[in-house]
């Protein structure tokens, strides 16, 4: 059976619900990039056989058979044709395909973003119309305008793996902000201040600079939960090798909104104890309405940590809200969730695939890269000013 355009959206809904049929033909997927990323998060996700997509190859020039065999994609699918480059898949895989499955070949680019715009402008070269890019997708402004055009010129659906853009948790977010904002005991009340903290130990594992590498979370969390559009912000910014730090300032926040992101993060002793055997990460948000208070009204940590399946949430992430005026200061709500990002922004860009070039130009459900632009030019932007202060250093 061939899936038509009305064909995945049913499939979808029979895998959610456990309705599995032999008639179900799921969608072929490469992954470009079998690193820490691809091996570890996106490889188990797409190990799940409730899915619509089956992973039918990966490119990557330092994968061998025994690394593939014992990670839990290579557990799950252990014939997924492995290619040390996009020539080889070309020629082993992409060549063998007919032109109906060359035409629902899904790119999932697991890669730093230095080597992202050549790979992608090679899939997109030989006919590729589906792709899925990574967060903060390029380093330069030159390279996002040319990608940019390349994807609107062959209309290809182009999907950036933000997760945050695809959370309810932000919505959430904006929601109780917007409502301790609106004081009953004070009337409205204006955010004094926003910080965000997006950092880890050993970070420099990565090989990718802090603008590049955890600051995308924090712009994304900041556009998301409607405490700034980015469009025409100016950012200031400070940092050394392992840190960048950025201010962005607007009427609506007296002190503006803070992001810290540091790649060679050094945790507390007593948090490092308690979680040892992990890197630790800190992710945080910080909302402030008043001066005269280090307490946030609204506080929330992000950091989720799931164990090597992808399946089970060993660490949840918390919000809490405050209402000074209410409870002096005392905590209102506090709650532990759990969300499995990348499991819910899959469904939600295969979804979105299932259109038409233009349809999904225009679906809010999905992040498209038109879409991304506002939040990547950002990035670049601060990543040319980080630049030049390493240089000046």
């Amino acid at each position: 059976m061939v899936i038509t355009t009305n064909s995945l959206n049913s499939n979808l809904q029979n895998l959610k619900n456990g309705n599995h049929t032999e008639q179900v033909t799921k969608i072929p997927v490469t992954i470009v990039g079998y690193g820490r990323y691809g091996n570890q998060l996106l490889g188990p996700k797409y190990a799940e056989s409730d899915s619509p997509w089956e992973v039918k190859a990966i490119i990557d020039p330092q994968i061998n058979l025994s690394q593939f065999q014992n990670s839990v994609l290579g557990k799950k699918q252990p014939n997924t044709l492995l290619c040390g480059c996009f020539s080889d898949w070309f020629k082993d895989y992409f060549s063998q395909m007919t032109e109906d499955e060359k035409s629902r070949q899904v790119i999932e680019f697991a890669l730093k973003p230095h080597i992202v715009y050549e790979q992608a402008m090679n899939f997109i070269s030989i006919g590729i119309k589906a792709i899925i890019l990574p967060k903060p997708v390029v380093i330069n402004h030159q390279q996002l305008h040319s990608l940019s055009k390349a994807v609107k010129n062959h209309r290809v659906k182009a999907a950036v793996s933000s997760q945050w853009y695809y959370s309810d948790l932000p919505k959430i977010i904006c929601r109780e902000w917007q409502r301790i904002a609106k004081s009953p005991f004070q009337g409205f009340r204006q955010l004094h201040r926003v910080e965000v903290n997006y950092s880890k130990e050993n970070g420099r594992a990565y090989q990718t600079p802090p603008p590049l590498l955890e600051l995308p979370h924090a712009l994304q969390i900041i556009t998301s939960s409607g405490l700034m559009d980015f469009e025409e912000q100016e950012s200031q910014v400070k940092g050394g090798l392992d840190e960048v730090e950025v201010i962005f300032y607007s009427e609506q926040i007296t002190e503006g909104v803070h992001i810290l992101s540091e790649i060679d993060m050094k945790p507390p002793f007593q948090i490092k104890r308690k979680y040892s055997d992990w890197d630790v990460q800190e992710r945080s948000l910080k909302l402030y309405f008043s001066d005269s208070t280090t307490i946030p009204s609204l506080e929330v940590d992000f950091w989720i940590k799931f164990d090597s399946s992808g399946t089970f949430a060993l660490r949840p992430g918390q919000i809490i809200i405050r209402d000074s005026e209410a409870s002096g200061d005392h905590q209102l709500l506090k709650l532990n969730f759990v969300e499995d990002q990348l499991r819910n922004m899959n469904y939600k860009i295969y979804k979105a695939f299932d259109q038409d070039f233009f349809s999904f130009q225009s679906d809010a459900s999905v992040l498209s890269l038109e879409r991304y632009k506002t939040i990547g030019q950002q990035i670049m932007d601060i990543q040319q000013k980080w630049s030049q202060l390493s240089k000046i250093k």
